[in-house]
Order: structure tokens, then sequence, then C-alpha cells
């Protein structure tokens, strides 16, 4: 057949043919023939899915690793979760601990601006200052630190011996009751407490146990603490005389009455009247002689009473 003039007659398409030989050289060879365009379609398909495999395999393992991680935080969370809860029921348990520290911080430090904790009288800029640090010495700091975890927390307040706390709490009460709440009797400071010539022998200086209070017949002597009634009736110098055991080691003396009002062994309240100013006794005139004796000694009872007294 001939080409049509003007027309390059087509080229032949390129083949290749596979010879498959059975292993160790037995049985009949096997031809395989392939055109080029046939072998290319072969090797793109071939490559593309090899290409989606690798892109299959590539997500999977990146899908993989979000699963992981997310899994991880999830466990993460539910943890910190836990945490959270367990430091609320901790807070929880903390809570009544705080307040009873802080309820005896308040308590004591009353007392101590009160000025009557025993052994003092009404203390001075200085003196406070000191008591408030004794007292936080005592107390320690109630305020969670921000460094201190619940636990510690925890366990630090749980080691406070609470019922000692209020013990110790309860007898300074009672010690701040027994000493003096008030003057016990209106009118003039005539002679203080400490050494004074002897009003019945001038030339001779006579230690004075007391403070002499000089008011009108009948006047009435209250009591200055609560306490029960020690002793009523005649007592050499001091004439008809009151004593007060108001606990704790504290009497008060009430001396030189007219009348007495109480019997032994009744209890009584501050302010309630005792007995009447009198002259009773070696007296120069109606006063009342008062004193108080701290653990069996007699001390001055200036520091001890109101300063707003008198």
């Amino acid at each position: 057949m001939s080409t049509a003039p003007g027309r390059e007659r087509p080229r032949p398409e390129r083949r290749y043919t596979f010879l498959v030989v059975a292993d160790g050289g037995g049985g009949q060879p096997v031809q395989y023939t392939i055109g080029l365009r046939r072998l290319r379609l072969i090797l793109g398909l071939g490559g593309g899915g090899l290409g989606a495999l690798v892109l299959a395999a590539v997500v999977q393992v990146a899908t993989f690793s979000r699963v992981t991680a997310h899994d991880a935080l999830v466990s993460e969370n539910l943890a910190l979760k836990g945490e959270v809860e367990s430091v609320r029921r901790e807070l929880g348990e903390l809570e009544p601990l705080i307040q009873r520290v802080r309820a005896y911080d308040e308590q004591l430090r009353g007392l101590a601006a009160t000025g009557s904790l025993p052994g003092f009288g009404p203390l001075d800029g200085e003196a406070m200052a000191s008591r408030e640090a004794w007292i936080a010495g005592v107390v320690g700091d109630t305020d969670p630190q921000p460094t201190l975890t619940p636990a510690a927390l925890f366990t630090e307040l749980a080691a406070i011996d609470f019922e000692a706390l209020e013990e110790n709490l309860a007898r300074l009460q009672r010690a701040s009751e027994a000493m003096p709440q008030l003057w016990p009797v209106e009118g003039q400071l005539t002679s203080g407490f400490g050494w004074r010539r002897d009003p019945f022998a001038r030339s001779r200086w006579k230690f004075h146990g007391g403070l002499d209070i000089g008011a009108e017949y009948g006047t009435p002597i209250l009591s200055t603490g609560a306490g029960t009634v020690d002793f009523v009736g005649w007592h050499s110098g001091h004439g008809q005389m009151v004593e007060i055991d108001h606990g704790g080691g504290i009497q008060t003396r009430y001396c030189h009455a007219s009348q007495l009002l109480v019997l032994e062994g009744e209890e009584v309240l501050a302010g309630q009247t005792v007995a009447l100013v009198g002259s009773t006794g070696m007296s120069t005139g109606p006063h009342l002689h008062y004193e108080l004796v701290i653990d069996d000694e007699r001390v001055d009872p200036r520091p001890y009473l109101p300063v707003d007294g008198l």
C-alpha cells in the first residue's frame, strides 16, 4: 500500500517484550509483549496507588499522634480535677481549725487590750507591744501562707493542742475577771500604797499595805470583782472587814466598815455592795482601806484599777 503524497507515514509504536522463565530453568518460558503507551499507563496507575498508600499511612500516623495527645490531655485534666477536689476537701477540713485558732487569738488579744492579764496593770505602748509579741508567739500566724500547701497547713493545725489552748484561755479569762474591775467606793484617795508616817505616831514610819479612800459614813462599798466571801467580821486594826477570794490566788479586803452586808461563803458579783463605809478599828475618820492580795502578798492596787476611776 502506498502513502498518499504529502503525508508522513506514522512511526510504529515501540513495544517491549518480557520473558518470564521458571526458577531453575524448568518449564517453557512465557513471553509478554506490551506497548509503550500501555506500559506508561500501568506504571502511572501503580505510582498513583503507591502515593495514595503513602498518604494514607502519613494521615494514619498523624491521626494516631493527635488521638494519643488528646487521651493524655484528658487523663491529665482528670488528674488535676481530682487534685482540685482533694484540695477543696482539705480546705473544708481546715476552716474549722483556722476559725478556732482565730477565735482563741481574738479572745487572748481582747484580754491583753484590757490590760488585765495576771500580774499586769494597765499597759503602756511599749508594754502592750511586748504583750502583742508574746501573744503572736503563743497563737502564731493564723493566715494560710501562699507557699504552704493545704496538706501541710492541715498537718500543722491538726498538731495544735486545742484543749490546752482553750484551758489556757479559760485560765487567763478567770484571772482577768479576778482582777479589779472597778473602784470599790466613790470618794477621795487620801493615802497610797507604801511607806508613810504613822497617823497615830507621826514620829515613825509604817508600811501601808493598801489604799485609803475617804468617803461619808454609809457610802456603799462595792466588790471590785466576782468571787466568794472568805471572811466577814472583826479584824484587829482593820475593824469590820470583808475579804473576798476571787480565785487564782487573788483576794481583796474592805476594811473599817460601819456595816457588813454579806456572809461567809456567799458568792458575789463585781459591783455588788458588800459593806458600808465607816471608821471602825484603827481609823482617824470615815474611809475605806482597800487591799489587793496576789499569791498571799499585798500589792499596790492602783495599777490594776481602772484609770478613769476617782
